[in-house]
């Protein structure tokens, strides 16, 4: 089957476009194409590499393109993979919705796999933070290098606290005082916190949150409370901003609130500070008295003397109403407690030693008491030579110390006046002798107290004796 061909004419006329007819006369050009019978062949021959050329330059940039568009569509994918470092918090959501439920919903730190924005997206956030509220609740100072201490030096008594330029706060007995404050914070949970409120709002809210808790906490405060306790204010006012935050259900949990500067008015503040370490004096004077008398008390009782101090006071309640009978009951009760092996100090120190004087007592007692006993019968017998033979032995005891000396003159110089001196060897015996007797004294009753003996009137069988009346002017054993 041949394929028939146009003709193609001969002689072809081209006539250039113009704007009219006359200027297309005599601008004309011929184009003469000469054919012949393997013109259409040639020309395809011709053109096959050309297309082929072509061909392939097209299929190498549509499998380029094909790369391309892969390589963008994985890229587009891995974005959705993002890195989130330790302390940070957030959140997942798709196309605006929290994605997820329970513990998924909050997004872990390291590397989280997740749909590509503007399909998914992750929602960051620090954890933990901290707000400083230095300017609120302070006074307004031109110089923010001038110290306390010089601002207080410098401040003027006529020159009033004014509001909207002077942060402050007021007290429970209506003074001002001035805060500087440091809150730590932590979200807990970022869910709740991007429903209610939205991340960015997080620090405006804890902001407001602590101006409100302070001005609640320091109302509750007197002056003097809140410049003197440390711990206490900062506890109140980090317990009522937890309080806010939770019935706002924002997921953010108060750590810490630190107090970082407290004071009074400055103009004040002089006299304020002048009062307090008179204060703070006072209590150590008081705190160093009751350490002293806590020594004194165990120095006098031993450790144990709390109860013969309740003891002794409620002996002074019934001596004061009159009962006799208790009192001397409750006086018996005291003298047997004193006795008790527990009781230690100068208290236990005299009872022994009375003990010893006791027990001396007795056996000296008990040994004249066998003495007169043997002397009895010859007493009976011949009274008066019984007294002379006593009286002689006195005598010869008495002249046979060595701080006597005996001096024998003759009769007929007895009406005249003779001054002897004592040898040194019996003055330094005599001194000797005084000084031992004082020792003795001394070591009966005590350093530096007088000694006594016991009379007749002093001696009490079965009562306590040496007893005193509540005003300590008379009664049994009055020196």
């Amino acid at each position: 089957m041949s394929e028939q061909k146009p003709e193609m004419p001969d002689r072809e006329t081209v006539d250039e476009a113009s704007p009219s007819h006359s200027q297309r006369e005599g601008k004309r050009a011929t184009l003469d194409v000469i054919s012949g019978g393997g013109d259409r062949a040639s020309m395809r021959e011709a053109m096959d590499p050309a297309n082929q050329s072509l061909g392939e330059a097209l299929r190498l940039s549509y499998r380029l393109l094909q790369v391309a568009i892969a390589g963008l569509i994985v890229t587009f994918l891995f974005s959705g993979f993002q890195s989130v470092p330790e302390g940070v918090t957030g959140i997942r959501t798709i196309f605006g919705r929290v994605a997820g439920e329970g513990d998924n919903e909050i997004v872990a730190p390291g590397l989280q796999p997740f749909w590509p924005f503007p399909i998914g997206e992750f929602v960051t956030m620090q954890q933990r933070q901290s707000i400083d509220l230095r300017d609120a609740f302070w006074p307004f100072r031109a110089q923010k290098d001038v110290t306390l201490e010089m601002a207080t030096d410098s401040a003027d008594a006529n020159d009033p606290i004014r509001p909207g330029r002077d942060g402050s706060l007021i007290t429970a007995d209506g003074d001002l005082a001035h805060l500087q404050l440091s809150v730590d914070y932590s979200i807990t949970d970022p869910v709740s916190m991007l429903k209610q409120f939205g991340v960015e709002n997080a620090e405006t809210i804890v902001r407001s949150v602590m101006r409100r808790a302070v001005v609640q906490t320091v109302a509750q405060y007197t002056l003097p409370d809140l410049l003197e306790q440390r711990e206490t204010p900062a506890l109140d006012i980090r317990q009522r901003m937890q309080s806010s935050l939770d019935e706002l259900h924002v997921g953010i949990q108060i750590g810490s609130v630190v107090i970082l500067e407290r004071t009074a008015p400055l103009a004040v503040r002089g006299a304020l500070r002048r009062v307090q370490t008179a204060r703070e004096d006072t209590k150590t004077s008081v705190e160093r008295a009751r350490q002293d008398a806590n020594s004194k008390l165990v120095g006098a009782a031993g450790p144990n003397f709390g109860e013969i101090l309740e003891m002794i006071h409620q002996y002074e309640v019934l001596l004061t109403a009159g009962d006799q009978a208790g009192s001397d009951v409750l006086l018996s009760k005291i003298g047997m407690r004193f006795e008790q092996p527990d009781i230690g100090g100068e208290a236990s120190r005299i009872i022994n030693q009375a003990k010893a004087f006791q027990s001396n007592l007795v056996a000296t007692l008990a040994k004249d008491e066998r003495r007169l006993s043997s002397l009895a019968a010859s007493y009976k017998e011949n009274p008066r030579q019984l007294i002379q033979q006593l009286w002689l032995e006195a005598v010869r005891q008495a002249m046979s110390q060595r701080e006597v000396e005996v001096f024998s003159v003759p009769s007929e110089l007895a009406r005249y006046v003779i001054r002897v001196k004592s040898s040194p060897e019996t003055m330094q015996t005599r001194r000797d002798s005084e000084i031992a007797r004082k020792k003795a004294a001394a070591a009966m009753i005590g350093a530096g107290l007088p000694s006594f003996q016991l009379g007749s009137r002093v001696i009490m069988i079965d009562r306590p004796g040496r007893r005193l009346e509540q005003s300590g002017d008379k009664g049994f054993g009055q020196p």
